[in-house]
């Protein structure tokens, strides 16, 4: 255990060390300043850091999941509490511990947000200690999403705990969107984010949102596109994503660009999962009644 978080960890030192300069060229080439060149290298280190996270994410998810990976990555975390690797991991392990949960048991209710609550703590630790360390931003957004979800059990209430926490959350995930801008989970959760908060002025709920600083209806769902889009260009095989985008396009109004989403996902986008189905199933729905015009049947008129 300890040994393939130290491998991790030397060989996230060493991309930094790459991505920096160190050993390479530490002049800029000609015709380019200083201050480009320290912009190229600042965005290299990020992209550096999230394919060492993410190959030190995999090696843990390739021979455990669910209660195991989060137990496992609780003993990382007890032997190696400053790597910023290892708390991303722990943060994540959270997240997917929590999608085998079911959200409507009130036991696993509680469960929820401790869990997730564990995410966001750990996740704002990373951040404080390692500011321009992009994956515990996309952890923090990924935890503190779905722990503001559940922070209310009632369902009619579940809308609160989003509105309460969207700033905090946006904020940081812009943050994050900075430092890894090729990464398409941030963008993908922030869009949903933003659907979720948007109520229309009429919802006795708008009134919250509004005390809440929660921007209004339309701007709401403007950002959620915007948010999708990117996560589309990102992850342009992810069949998820594309969904979302669509289902962002027909809330917001503009029909043509929801219609011609749902036809990607269902019959251009090939399947990458077997979960990839379900979204399928979801475009050739919409496909087929929302986009129906209805027509009275008055048989006497």
């Amino acid at each position: 255990m300890g040994s393939s978080s130290s491998s991790a960890n030397d060989s996230s030192s060493a991309n930094m060390d790459a991505a920096s300069g160190k050993g390479i060229i530490n002049s800029p080439p000609p015709g380019e300043s200083p201050d480009d060149n320290s912009e190229t290298t600042a965005k290299c280190s990020n992209a550096s850091d999230l394919n060492s996270y993410r190959e030190f994410r995999d090696q843990l998810l390739s021979f455990s999941l669910g209660e195991s990976a989060y137990d496992y990555a609780e003993t990382l975390f007890a032997k190696n509490p400053s790597s910023p690797e290892v708390m991303a991991l722990l943060a994540e392990t959270t997240v997917l511990y929590d999608k085998t949960k079911n959200k409507y048991a009130r036991d696993h209710w509680c469960d929820r947000l401790d869990l997730l609550q564990r995410g966001v703590d750990v996740s704002r630790k990373c951040i404080n200690e390692n500011p321009e360390y992009g994956p515990c931003y996309r952890t923090y957004v990924l935890s503190a999403t779905r722990e503001a979800e559940a922070l209310y059990y009632m369902k009619s209430l579940m809308g609160f705990g989003l509105l309460e926490n969207y700033n905090a959350i946006m904020r940081r995930g812009e943050k994050g969107m900075e430092l890894l801008p090729t990464d398409a989970d941030i963008p993908n959760a922030l869009g949903a984010l933003s659907a979720r908060c948007a109520y229309v002025w009429y919802n006795p709920t708008r009134l919250y949102a509004r005390w809440c600083g929660v921007p209004g209806w339309k701007e709401l769902w403007a950002k959620s596109v915007q948010l999708h889009k990117r996560a589309v260009e990102n992850d342009p095989a992810n069949l998820e994503f594309a969904c979302r985008l669509a289902q962002a396009y027909f809330h917001s109004g503009d029909y043509q660009n929801a219609r011609r989403w749902y036809g990607k996902v269902r019959d251009e986008m090939p399947p990458q999962d077997l979960k990839d189905e379900r979204w399928q199933a979801i475009a050739h729905t919409h496909l087929s009644t929302a986009f129906v015009k209805t027509s009275w049947n008055v048989p006497f008129a």
